[in-house]
């Protein structure tokens, strides 16, 4: 059994067609390998990044960040709540006031009413110890005021000290979201080069 030079030609050319295929193959499956190198260096910067970032977030991880973040949110939304409710309070303390204020008018208009007498008589020692109650009266009902004004200044100032330790705590939580904002689109910002990479 001989080999015709057609037979072998024939082979030779089966063989150039498969090592062409294998050759093809071996050349994709080296483009494959290669993008899987680029992608695990990726990888290996963007956890190199992820770590940096939390060394300069001292050490605190992003989720510890936003639960941090969160944490204050809430403590924030009890601090507005604790002041409408004081604020609630100042005006119901205002509204008490002003009735307080309305019966001693009343009450202070009637006893004048009450006390008219004649001038003449005043010479009279019972009308002057008359005299002596109302303004005695009167007095002490000035110094009832004078402290409810003192009170109420007081509740004003401690009011508006509350506002403003509110916004500072405000602003602090602003910038912490701001921060934490950055630091997503950072993250963001790398991972979309990282893909597109």
């Amino acid at each position: 059994m001989s080999l015709t030079i057609q037979q072998i030609i024939t082979d030779a050319k089966k063989l150039a067609g498969r090592l062409k295929e294998q050759d093809s193959i071996a050349g994709s499956l080296l483009t494959e390998t290669h993008a899987i190198s680029k992608k695990i260096d990726a990888m290996k910067q963007f956890q190199e990044e992820v770590d940096q970032l939390n060394e300069v977030a001292n050490q605190k991880p992003h989720s510890q960040l936003i639960a941090n973040i969160q944490k204050e949110n809430r403590h924030l939304r009890e601090i507005q709540q604790e002041n409408r409710e004081l604020r609630s309070a100042l005006e119901d303390y205002h509204i008490t006031l002003e009735h307080i204020m309305s019966k001693y008018r009343a009450h202070t208009q009637e006893q004048i009413y009450k006390s008219k007498v004649d001038y003449k008589a005043l010479q009279n020692q019972r009308y002057q110890y008359i005299i002596q109650q109302q303004a005695d009266k009167i007095q002490e009902m000035a110094a009832i005021m004078q402290k409810a004004a003192m009170m109420d200044e007081d509740k004003e100032l401690r009011f508006e000290e509350i506002v403003s330790q509110l916004k500072a705590e405000n602003q602090g939580l602003r910038e912490l979201l701001a921060l934490s904002k950055r630091l997503d689109a950072t993250n963001m910002e790398d991972k979309n080069l990282q893909t597109e990479s």
